[in-house]
C-alpha cells in the first residue's frame, strides 16, 4: 500500500514562461502548480531535492505547505525533459482524505521468462484506478517467470488490494511471451505435411504428351 504522506515546503511561484521556469531549475527549484476542490490553481515551486527524495521513496500523497497554508496533495503528473533526467514540471491535486480519487499507477514486471527463445512485449505499463488515498498502492507487481509462449496477462488477471477498483478494461493485454521470429521460421519448416494434401502441380508436359511429339517428329523426319 502506499507510504505515509510526506511533506514538502514550496513557496507561491512569482513567475512565468519558459526562460523564466528555465532560470528557476537553474538554480535547484521546479515549477509546479496546485488544483483542484474548486479552489484556484496555484503556481507554486518546490525544491528539486526534496521532490526527487519524496519520489524515491515512491510517495504519491504530500502534505505540502505554502506559506502557512498546508494542503493535502496527490503528485498527479511529473514532466521530465527529453533525455528523461531532470524534472520540469509537477502537477498536484488537492485531495481529502475519505474522498476517492483517480489516477494511475505503475505495472511493475517481476522475473524473467524461462522460455528459451521468447521475448517478453509489455503494451500497458500504468493501470487505471480508483481508490482513497490512503489506499493507493505504489504499484502492480506482476510476476512472469512461469509465462509459456504464448501466453498473456489481461488486466482482468491482476489482483487489486481491497478498497482498490480497477477501471481499465479486464479485456486490455498488459504483457504477452511470443516466440522469436528465427523462432517461428524453425517451426514452420519442421511443421509436417498434412495428411491428404495435395501434391504441388508440376510445371511442365506430362510423359505421354512428351512421347507424342516424340513420334510426331520420327515421321517428319522419315
Amino acid at each position: 500500500m502506499a507510504r505515509s504522506t510526506e511533506t514538502l515546503q514550496a513557496k507561491k511561484r512569482k513567475v512565468s514562461g519558459t526562460k523564466a521556469c528555465r532560470r528557476l531549475r537553474a538554480e535547484g527549484e521546479v515549477p509546479a502548480i496546485i488544483y483542484g476542490r474548486k479552489e484556484k490553481p496555484v503556481a507554486i515551486q518546490v525544491h528539486k531535492d526534496e521532490l526527487d527524495r519524496g519520489l524515491r521513496h515512491h510517495a504519491r500523497m504530500f502534505d505540502l505547505k505554502v506559506g502557512r497554508k498546508k494542503n493535502t496533495v496527490l503528485l498527479k503528473e511529473v514532466q521530465y525533459d527529453a533525455m528523461g533526467d531532470e524534472i520540469v514540471h509537477a502537477d498536484f491535486i488537492r485531495v481529502a482524505m475519505d474522498e476517492t480519487v483517480a489516477l494511475e499507477v505503475p505495472i511493475e514486471l517481476k522475473g524473467t521468462p524461462k522460455a528459451e527463445h521468447s521475448v517478453l512485449q509489455q503494451t500497458l505499463d500504468h493501470l487505471q484506478i480508483e481508490c482513497l488515498p490512503s489506499d493507493i498502492p505504489e504499484a502492480f507487481i506482476l510476476p512472469v517467470a512461469d509465462l509459456e509462449i504464448g501466453q498473456n496477462i489481461r488486466v482482468g488477471d491482476i489482483e487489486a488490494p481491497e478498497g482498490v477498483t480497477v477501471l481499465a478494461d479486464p479485456e486490455t493485454i498488459v504483457v504477452t511471451l511470443t516466440a522469436t521470429a528465427a523462432e517461428e521460421a524453425a517451426a514452420e519448416e519442421e511443421a509436417p505435411v498434412a495428411e491428404g494434401a495435395e501434391e504441388p502441380e508440376v510445371i511442365g508436359k506430362k510423359p505421354e504428351e512428351e512421347a507424342a511429339e516424340g513420334e510426331a517428329k520420327e515421321e517428319k523426319g522419315q
